[in-house]
């Protein structure tokens, strides 16, 4: 099975077109976050609203999570609650934060960015920001943005694959330091289409690509040499 991993749409409509008319050959699509933009000029509910019909007609498996962008603000309460908007996707082919499926014998978690206790038994999360401590957490500048919560739960449920996305030009685009496979695709906003990471789930093989280029990694190779550049690169 392959696995087309994007992340921070960021309600770039070309990148939502992108994914459906023109993405290379998958069998599953992982979308780790940040679908919508709070910064946008399109209000938010417009932006739930055009998303949501745009996962509705999605035609193939995808697996989404809800990243902080994604959040809903309830004005009577004053506050931003879960990404229930994500749930009501009335889509077969979709699924959102909570749901694990099982595809070609891998089982797949989505975790949402307000979902506590993090993580659960699965092969394969699916989660807006990556664990702590990892170099797909940490920025250029050595500022570290990962998740925290996500550490112990690591230790605890030991999944094979974490899809990520939130730090958009973190130190690498792979890491397999500290147990599990973790993937970073990164932001890229002016590029003609989003970074992508295409994993082969036969072996974790992976092959990232940006507009400008591309590198590969392959089980047993060395991290730091296998992911030269920056994941928002």
């Amino acid at each position: 099975m392959t696995i087309l991993h994007v992340t921070d749409f960021h309600f770039n409509k070309r990148w939502f077109n992108w994914l459906f008319h023109h993405a290379p050959a998958h069998d599953l699509v992982a979308m780790s976050g940040d679908l919508l933009d709070l910064t946008a000029v399109t209000p938010h509910g417009r932006q739930i609203e055009w998303v949501s019909d745009w996962l509705g007609d999605f035609p193939r498996p995808i697996a989404v999570c809800s990243g902080n962008h994604d959040l809903e603000w309830d004005p009577a309460t004053g506050r931003w609650t879960p990404a229930y908007w994500l749930r009501r996707i009335d889509n077969p082919n979709v699924w959102t934060d909570g749901q694990r499926v099982s595809l070609d014998g891998l089982s797949i978690l989505n975790i949402g960015a307000t979902t506590q206790p993090k993580g659960g038994a699965a092969d394969v999360w699916v989660v807006h920001a990556p664990p702590t401590g990892t170099t797909v957490a940490t920025r250029a500048s050595g500022a570290d943005a990962g998740d925290p919560d996500l550490v112990a739960a690591v230790s605890r449920h030991a999944p094979r694959l974490v899809l990520s996305g939130h730090v958009h030009e973190a130190m690498r685009w792979c890491d397999d330091r500290r147990g599990p496979l973790c993937l970073n695709p990164g932001y890229n906003p002016d590029a003609p289409f989003p970074n992508y990471i295409l994993v082969r789930t036969d072996d974790l093989s992976c092959e990232f690509i940006t507009a400008a280029r591309g590198a590969d990694w392959t089980p047993g190779e060395m991290a730091e040499t296998a992911a030269l550049e920056p994941a928002g690169a």
